[in-house]
Formats: C-alpha cells, structure tokens, sequence
C-alpha cells in the first residue's frame, strides 16, 4: 500500500511538473512603450463600463469628459447617461447625480446593482441575485423578476438596453430576456449558454435587426429569421460597424461578419488577453504579462509593444487610452 501511494504522489508530481504554465514569448517586440502621463491617483476597481480610482473619481470607457465628479465612500459609477451619474455600492443602495453633482434620485433594491440603463424615469436593472428590475422614478417597482440562482459570476455583466418596444435584459445564467414595455410582461428569453458556473452574459449590443450576446463560453447572433451560435472561450468581444472580433483564452483572435461567417484568425501563442478596442482603425489588445499589440482589422500586420511595470497590474482599456496602475498611455 505504501508503494502504491508513494508511485501515485510521484505520477501526481511528475504530471504536474510537466504541465508548468507556458507564457506569451513574442519572436519580435517592436520596442517599450513608456506612459505619456500620470493619473492623479490608483485604479482599484473596473467594470466593463468604468474604473473607479484610489480617490474615488472615475474613468468612463467612452473618456467622455465627467469633470471632478466624486464617489462616495464604497460606491462605483455604473453609468454615465444623458447628463447623470448613476452609480450603486454593494449593499443594494442606488443613486442617481445630474451634472452639477446634486443627488435626484435614489433607491434600496434586494441585492447589489450590477448594471442599468436609462430612458426618461425609466431604469432597467440587473441585481447580484439574478432579478430583472423596472423601476420609475416616480412610480417605484413597476416590474420585478427573481431569476434562476447564479451560482458564480463573471466580473463583467453587460447593461439592458431599450429598444422601441421592448427592454432586453441580460442574466446572470446564460439568457437574454425580451420584456414588452407595453404589457410588462416577459415575452421570451433566449438561451445563450447553460454553463454552470460564470454564465453571464459579457456583451450585449443591437444593431438594425441583430442582436449579439456573449457568455464567456459562446457567442450568439439572434434576429428574426434564424440564431447563429459560435462556441469558444471567450475573454472579450469587440464590435466594429460590420464585424465581430472574439478573443479567446488561448490566445486566438476570430473575426467574423455579423452572421458569424469567418473572415479572419490570429493565433498569439499562449497569450493572456484582458482587453481589447478598436481606435484609428487598428485593434489593441492587452496581454496580461506585460504586452500591447496592435494589428489592423485584417488581423495582419501585428506589432507587439512591451509595456514596463504592468504585469498584475489594475488596468482599463479606453477609447483612446490605455490605464495602468497610476499611468496613462496614449493608443497610438
């Protein structure tokens, strides 16, 4: 017996020494790239629409101008929309500032609010314990929903979004919720995947007639005619006017047209990828052990950028920018 326990533990120790993390080694790196200027204090917190900072101030994805709007103690800026700030804490608390920082609204839901969306004194809400919220400014809870239990989450949980005669809700296990206005009723969902564990949906966007939802293990492209589904593991999305770029853990990048018709693979040999954008025509994509690289929307053309001190580093990917730690690089 203590033969076979001792030939066990070395298979275990021999199967893991052989299995030891391989890290992204690029054949040519086309330079350093040093940070153009300083931010005025730490990123400590981010969200797919934010990063809230050691000061409690905060950077908006799209770096629109929010001047020297403060955070409370605990709280984080959700959103920024048609001139107010909507931001929430942990403990289910909801406020909503207008532009000269004077608080207009605010509500205590059940659970935290993970992600909103706006139109006129309407709020369509994601709560941390997976319930659909329409709230009115005046007239309170006008619809709640409590859906299946998540059992875990991905960090990133996309908003709803208004459409004309429906709100589109996405859960936090797996689906999308279509939700007439009129009748506020739900009028179906939609799976997109039926993981376990981390079934979010990750991004959500509509476009004419198309809308495209993604888990963290696939893609989805619903309209009226047909759902095309794609399958992968998904670290990040981004959408340009008429393409679809899905970065994967393993280091792949897909892009694909609106249907979900491959165009164009990048493979970057045992990459982290954390984010991602599109600016001047180029996709940059964040490695997580310290790289940028750039290529054009052809996936060719790649350059590779190494950025010193940013390996485990707070970061946030912004339209024009990239921020690290207390730094900030201009996307070239």
């Amino acid at each position: 017996m203590k033969i076979f326990i001792l030939a066990f533990s070395f298979i275990v120790l021999f199967c893991a020494c052989g299995t030891k993390r391989q890290y992204f080694q690029p054949a040519e790196i086309d330079g350093n790239l040093n940070h153009t200027e300083n931010l005025k204090a730490k990123i400590v917190s981010t969200s797919l629409f934010s990063a809230t900072l050691n000061n409690d101030t905060a950077i908006l994805k799209n770096e629109e101008n929010i001047g020297n709007f403060k955070l409370e103690k605990n709280y984080n800026l959700l959103a920024y929309q048609d001139g107010e700030f909507i931001v929430a804490d942990n403990d289910g608390n909801l406020k909503i500032f207008d532009n000269n920082h004077q608080e207009v609204y605010s509500e205590k839901f059940d659970a935290s609010v993970l992600s909103v969306a706006l139109e006129g004194n309407d709020l369509a809400l994601v709560l941390a314990d997976n319930t659909i919220v329409l709230a009115n400014r005046s007239l309170g809870i006008k619809f709640s929903q409590t859906l299946p239990p998540a059992v875990a989450q991905d960090s990133r949980v996309a908003a709803p979004v208004f459409l004309e005669s429906v709100i589109v809700y996405p859960s936090l296990d797996g689906k999308i919720v279509i939700f007439s206005k009129q009748t506020q009723k739900i009028l179906r969902d939609i799976i997109v995947s039926a993981e376990y564990f981390f079934n979010n949906i990750i991004s959500l966007n509509v476009f004419d007639d198309k809308m495209i939802a993604a888990t963290a293990k696939k893609i989805i492209v619903f309209s009226p005619s047909q759902t095309l589904h794609l399958n992968a593991e998904i670290k990040d999305v981004v959408l340009d006017k008429d393409s679809i770029f899905i970065l994967s853990k393993d280091g792949n990048v897909i892009k694909t047209d609106f249907n979900l018709n491959k165009k164009a693979e990048k493979k970057f040999e045992f990459a982290l990828f954390t984010q991602a954008n599109i600016h001047n025509d180029h996709l940059y994509i964040i490695e997580k052990t310290g790289y940028l690289i750039k290529c054009d929307l052809n996936l060719e053309n790649a350059q590779v950028f190494k950025l010193p001190d940013i390996n485990e580093k707070m970061s946030f990917i912004g339209s024009t920018k990239f921020y690290y730690a207390d730094k900030i690089l201009d996307l070239l």
